[in-house]
């Protein structure tokens, strides 16, 4: 091979090395990235729910709850007690409409709760939502693990 062809060879390589890189860099910090406005998590037995406005209920993470600072009148979490019914409406979509970064965590042992990252911290960011669809009956409390006065309650009834 002449060496005009060894370096034609080269430059397109470099090409193809320098495009792979670019769509690598453009899916991570625009399409991946961590300012998208939608976080969803659905439990592993239950399918993903499309909300409409009679199968799903709706929490909203109140503009100023950061300063639900004890424990004493819980506050952030409007409402505060939701009553679902299974099979009917047992899924729950929260929305931080809070400038800070807030959680749904589960006050037990159970494994549901938020898991996306807020610039770099767990959590919701202003306007990112999270849904979750409850798979069995029960009282399930919840909380933000950043601000000790919000606190949650979900109790899903039988159909």
């Amino acid at each position: 091979m002449s060496s005009r062809s060894t370096t034609a060879v080269g430059v397109i390589i470099a090409v193809l090395i320098l495009g792979a890189l670019a769509s690598i860099g453009y899916y991570q910090f625009e399409v991946a990235g961590p300012n998208q406005k939608t976080s969803s998590s659905t439990s592993s037995t239950a399918a993903v729910v499309t909300c409409g406005k009679t199968n799903c209920a709706y929490v909203n993470i109140t503009s100023g709850a950061a300063s639900c600072i004890t424990a004493s009148s819980p506050c952030g979490f409007s409402p505060a007690t939701i009553t679902l019914v299974m099979g009917v409406n047992n899924t729950v979509v929260w929305t931080n409409e809070d400038s800070a970064v807030h959680t749904v965590t589960p006050s037990s042992g159970s494994a549901w709760g938020t898991t996306g990252l807020c610039q770099g911290i767990v959590g919701l960011c202003q306007g990112e939502t999270y849904q979750y669809t409850f798979p069995s009956t029960g009282t399930y409390q919840y909380q933000c693990l950043y601000h000790q006065g919000m606190k949650g309650t979900v109790i899903v009834k039988a159909s």
